[in-house]
């Protein structure tokens, strides 16, 4: 059994057939990758495929995956509503068990309920899944402190003090002492230019996994930048096998 549990977000932005083998070489236990394509055109021809997948989208082109390259099995949970667009929850089976809601926060035709108001519907939408096992709440939200309209509803303060309020706390924040809005190492660039950076992704823990967290890290703009505008987010923990949840 491995030593840690390792869970991963990247925002891939497309083309995610040529660029697998950069997140199989990180070994995560869970992958969430937002605008990847389709499986059945990954082809997975290099380096190693993951042992399980699940795949959200409206277009084959690109969309939401979940993968393992562990020996986790995935499940979409019964509570998925594809109108909410993108959050989807996922029963996380042993040997580790735990939920987990993965997340490419898009716009909506009320711009009021896009972005971070689409995750703060799908923690309302989940809260009960949240709440009936150990959580992780993890993507691209596409927002932060600073850029989210105060008019949406679920704005970014909103968004963090819900996630709060059902026990979960950004590894991230957590690790490095940064408040939100505040970050020094950013997730996403802007157009790929170093002089716009900002953090727009997130990984929520429950927070009575704090004292197994082993390590947070953001990957480096060089090589990151030469395959998308974002940087991928990882968290290392000490697991818990269970047939249960931890």
């Amino acid at each position: 059994m491995a030593n840690t549990l390792r869970i991963l977000t990247w925002n891939c932005q497309g083309a995610f057939r040529k660029k697998y083998p950069l997140v199989a070489e990180l070994a995560p236990d869970v992958a969430v990758i937002q605008e990847c394509e389709h499986p059945d055109r990954l082809l997975w021809k290099q380096g190693t495929p993951p042992k399980a997948m699940v795949w959200f989208g409206e277009s084959p082109a690109r969309g939401l995956g979940v993968f393992s390259w562990g020996e986790l099995e995935l499940r979409v949970a019964e509570e998925y509503d594809p109108g909410i667009r993108h959050c989807v929850p996922v029963e996380v089976c042993a040997p580790y068990a735990f939920h987990l809601v993965a997340v490419w926060a898009k716009g909506h035709v009320d711009s009021r309920l896009s972005y971070s108001g689409q995750v703060y519907q799908g923690v309302a939408a989940y809260r009960d899944f949240i709440l009936e096992a150990d959580t992780v709440f993890l993507g691209d939200f596409n927002s932060n402190f600073h850029s989210t309209p105060s008019t949406r509803i679920g704005n970014h303060v909103t968004l963090n003090n819900a996630l709060r309020d059902l026990g979960m706390i950004s590894a991230y924040h957590y690790a490095f002492q940064e408040p939100q809005g505040r970050e020094r190492q950013a997730t996403y660039y802007q157009g790929r230019k170093l002089e716009r950076p900002y953090h727009i992704d997130y990984l929520y823990i429950p927070t009575r996994w704090m004292r197994r967290l082993r390590r947070v890290e953001v990957g480096a703009p060089q090589p990151w930048l030469e395959y998308s505008d974002h940087c991928p987010l990882w968290v290392d923990f000490a697991p818990v096998a269970s047939d249960h949840v931890v």
